[in-house]
């Protein structure tokens, strides 16, 4: 191993339990697919199980390169992946594995796939994200070329509960946890951390285009939010998919930041939800944090992070007038928030994404044109207007 090498996230997630979108059956392959900004010399990967109460055995893994729509056009270029020198392991519920590194040369911008064949196990660990695509097909077929995806009932149900509900829920990813580069170039990774303005990718993949474009080859974007996370609280016990919204901000940040190497930098992006869920179908009214409260478990997250020497980088709060959950006093209290964040030195970095989301006949509500049909979360208008706040010049 070269002493200017790096192990770095080309691809990775944060976990929370799928609820009624886990993967419930196994004798399955899965494929994941996705693009690399980043360079590798040699791969392995990270596997999870901590959502789950049931154990899960892999019976076989290995990486390739491959296409957008994840086929191999070279088999003999497969590479197995193999824990602690065996083909498969068995993940108990609440466990996590790593892979031995596999020499596997891939350029940045190149397609990556991993599959791995499950033999027993419901996958209840997980995360909805859109930067990558499962490919999901019947028996063991890690070394074919090509994976013929059997979409799910669940599968198909998901875009008309999105219709009826104007959400943007992306497809749900089970059990892979991270893919990881040992990059020889100096490159790193810049961690999202956040909710689920981040976890829905609106403005991530704007973010990662420029980053691309400005900096090829060095930077990863990881998309590390989970839907309705909020910094101070687990998921609330009157929420019905109880672990949906994931362990506490101040909590989960060990395992999806500190757990990782080649961290170059986390923007930090959360907070809303303890705000906003109070009093909501998500949280009891007894939940309710001020926002003296709220800026103090950021400023504490924050401080976590810079004492291992990452820089942060803090978001403020866009505007939530529009959703269904809005209040006057909420409303106020995230104008106050913003007045907290303005006067913070908690962070290396901020910038203010509130202001271009705003409304400018309202600044309290977004406008219509940049959110989708929920009224709340952003559209790809509004995560260009996002994206479009953040200073990539920090990154030089």
């Amino acid at each position: 191993m070269e002493n200017n090498s790096t192990w770095v996230e080309a691809w990775g997630m944060a976990h929370a339990r799928l609820s009624m979108m886990s993967f419930l059956s196994a004798k399955r392959t899965l494929r994941l697919v996705f693009n690399t900004a980043i360079a590798g010399e040699r791969a392995r990967i990270r596997l999870c199980n901590k959502h789950s109460a049931y154990a899960v055995a892999v019976g076989c893994a290995n990486i390739a390169l491959c296409d957008a729509n994840g086929v191999i056009a070279d088999t003999q270029s497969i590479r197995p992946l193999t824990f602690r020198g065996k083909a498969g392991l068995t993940l108990p519920p609440g466990g996590s594995a790593i892979s031995d590194e596999a020499a596997f040369a891939v350029p940045a911008g190149a397609h990556v796939c991993v599959s791995l064949y499950i033999e027993k196990g419901r996958l209840q660990s997980g995360n909805c994200l859109d930067d990558a695509r499962l490919l999901c097909a019947k028996g063991d077929v890690c070394g074919a070329a090509a994976v013929r995806h059997k979409r799910r009932v669940r599968d198909f149900l998901l875009p008309q509960v999105n219709k009826l509900l104007g959400l943007t829920q992306p497809f749900p990813i089970p059990l892979f946890q991270a893919v990881e580069l040992l990059n020889t170039e100096g490159a790193a990774s810049i961690q999202c951390f956040g909710d689920s303005l981040t976890q829905q990718g609106f403005w991530t993949k704007f973010f990662d285009t420029k980053i691309r474009a400005l900096y090829p080859g060095r930077y990863s974007v990881v998309n590390k939010a989970i839907g309705g996370n909020r910094i101070l609280r687990d998921t609330s016990g009157r929420f019905p998919l109880r672990g949906y919204y994931g362990v506490k901000g101040l909590e989960r940040v060990h395992d999806d930041v500190f757990a990782c190497e080649g961290v170059s930098h986390v923007i930090l992006c959360m907070g809303t939800n303890d705000y906003f869920q109070p009093g909501s179908i998500s949280a009891y009214k007894s939940e309710f944090a001020s926002a003296r409260e709220i800026m103090d478990g950021a400023e504490a997250l924050a401080a976590m992070i810079r004492a291992r020497k990452i820089p942060v980088i803090g978001l403020n709060f866009v505007p939530t007038g529009l959703g269904a959950d809005s209040t006057p006093e909420k409303n106020a209290l995230r104008r106050e928030l913003n007045a907290l964040f303005e006067n913070s030195d908690a962070f290396d970095h901020t910038f203010d994404v509130s202001t271009p989301f705003a409304s400018p006949e309202n600044p309290d509500c977004p406008p219509a044109a940049f959110v989708g049909g929920d009224k709340l979360h952003p559209n790809d208008a509004g995560g260009r207007a996002i994206a479009g706040a953040i200073d990539c010049g920090v990154f030089e």
